[in-house]
């Protein structure tokens, strides 16, 4: 029964009275629109509890406009609510910009997942004001039939307490018993009203309808919570810039945050102590990360705000060095024959049988086996996360008998970068296919297939992580194609191909 009192009275005392603030400080602006989003949040939530439906609503003019609406008449004598169902003064009119105004300041947004205004900094369509158009004065909003009805009813001709048409022969519990199966001897629906009531008046005094802009309606069960305040913003955002293009300095904003005796804004730098910030830019090197928050002095009146975060990243400028390469680890077949010839330009791998025993001592040589040749190719200010050439690729698909082929070999890649200075060995794994000579062409290609285009050298600059990345690219589609990680080398054919790299970051 309190709980019904309850929302009725917050039904009536959340109609919101906003006057124009014309040439006033921007402040004075900022700290009207806070306390007016305070109010019409809190009737947004009485709607809601009332029934009401804002999912499908996108525009703030809207959702106040959706607030104007009274329930059906015939709704009314079973309302537990406030009798009409409206929630706000019918000329309540929200002012829209798409800028933020000048000299910085909050505006409103509308929230349809949370089906909340929002205080914003950003650009784009939102609300700067919200005030009282007499205009709309005698404009009909209409009646709101999204509301589910309250289907409810005074139990019999002398009942005083509110029951579901549809259950009237309810039974309760007796006090203390948690069976569930309840009895008719414990309370008595049906018994005349009492003569007197605890119920005082009600504590605001005003019914409704006044002009005033206060930040919500009184709670008569206890104070006001504290308001928490709003989180500080930090320019610029954090997140991974090119080389010439970090921040050096950041600054902070206290988003709206009253300060004086109210609240302080302060920030940290990695984790260190919390300090009050001045307003002076703070110095930024790669990995900083930044953390503010609106401390709250007034405690019965604010608390603290959440915490703003923002890390910054820097991606190196380019990597340059060279490479060599070397064959060995080979695998294959019960007769594997291999030759390997590693120099520091050029390093080639041979495998294969060419010659088929005719019988008698006789031998018919195919005079070509399968061929890899790797030639390392400099690098050269190379941008994180772009493509570049390791080395060129020479595949030839020879002809070779008696399971004499390799499966597997592995391709170690001596790197030395320059800059930043580092010497490493990245094993490139291939593993060799040798196909079924047959009319198809494609079918009939012998494969040399990337086992780990993702490599396990990694170097870390600046808080960021690169990785070495692997891929093909062909030079002479007419003798080989690239399929994902696959070459695919054209019986009888030479394929000239790229071996390419590149050093991908992990943010």
């Amino acid at each position: 029964m309190e709980v019904t009192m309850l929302i009725a009275v917050l039904g009536v005392l959340a109609m919101i009275a906003v006057t124009m603030v014309g040439k006033q400080p921007q402040s004075v602006r900022e700290t009207k629109l806070i306390s007016d989003v305070a109010s019409i949040n809190q009737s947004i939530a009485l709607y809601l509890a009332d029934g009401g439906d804002l999912k499908t609503v996108t525009s703030p003019q809207a959702v106040l406009d959706r607030l104007k609406r009274a329930r059906p008449q015939a709704d009314w004598q079973r309302h537990t609510g406030a009798s009409s169902g409206r929630m706000v003064d019918t000329r309540l009119r929200a002012r829209m910009t798409t800028t933020p105004p000048q000299g910085g300041g909050q505006r409103a947004r509308w929230n349809v997942q949370t089906q909340r205004f929002e205080l914003t900094l950003s650009s784009g369509s939102a609300v700067t004001e919200f005030f009282l158009d007499e205009e709309l004065t005698a404009s009909d909003p209409g009646t709101d039939t999204t509301r589910k009805t309250s289907v409810v009813r005074y139990n019999g001709t002398r009942g005083w307490i509110w029951q579901p048409s549809q259950s009237s022969a309810l039974t309760y519990n007796q006090a203390g018993n948690t069976n569930g199966t309840g009895v008719n001897s414990a309370f008595d629906p049906d018994e005349a009203a009492p003569t007197t009531s605890d119920s005082g008046p009600d504590p605001g005094g005003d019914p409704g309808g006044g002009s005033g802009t206060g930040g919500g309606t009184t709670d008569p069960g206890g104070p006001t919570p504290p308001s928490r305040l709003p989180r500080p913003a930090i320019t610029p955002s954090g997140g991974t810039y090119a080389y010439a293009s970090f921040p050096t300095t950041a600054t902070i904003s206290n988003a709206g945050a009253p300060g004086g005796t109210d609240s302080v804004l302060q920030y940290r730098k990695n984790g260190g102590p919390w300090t009050a910030y001045d307003g002076s830019p703070v110095e930024l090197l790669p990995s900083d990360l930044i953390e503010a928050r609106n401390l709250a002095l007034n405690t019965t009146v604010y608390s603290t705000s959440t915490t703003a975060q923002a890390k910054f990243y820097r991606l190196v400028s380019n990597f340059s060095g060279t490479s060599s390469g070397t064959w060995g680890n080979a695998t294959g077949g019960a007769n594997l024959l291999v030759e390997v010839l590693n120099g520091p330009e050029t390093s080639t791998f041979k495998h294969g049988n060419t010659r088929l025993d005719l019988g008698n001592g006789e031998f018919l040589d195919a005079g070509t086996e399968n061929v890899l040749s790797f030639t390392r190719v400099p690098f050269d200010t190379i941008v994180p996360n772009t493509w570049f050439t390791l080395g060129d690729m020479m595949m030839l698909n020879g002809t070779t008998f008696y399971d004499s082929e390799a499966t597997s070999v592995t391709l170690s890649v001596n790197i030395s970068i320059n800059e930043p200075p580092v010497n490493t060995v990245v094993h490139i794994n291939l593993g060799l296919i040798s196909t079924e000579n047959t009319s198809d062409r494609l079918a009939s290609a012998d494969i040399v297939q990337l086992l780990n285009p993702s490599t396990d050298f990694t170097v870390t600059i600046d808080g960021v992580t690169y990785r070495l990345e692997l891929s093909w690219a062909t030079l002479d589609p007419g003798a080989g194609v690239v399929q994902g990680n696959q070459f695919l080398i054209y019986e009888g054919s030479t394929a000239q191909a790229q071996l390419r790299a590149r050093f991908k970051s992990n943010l």
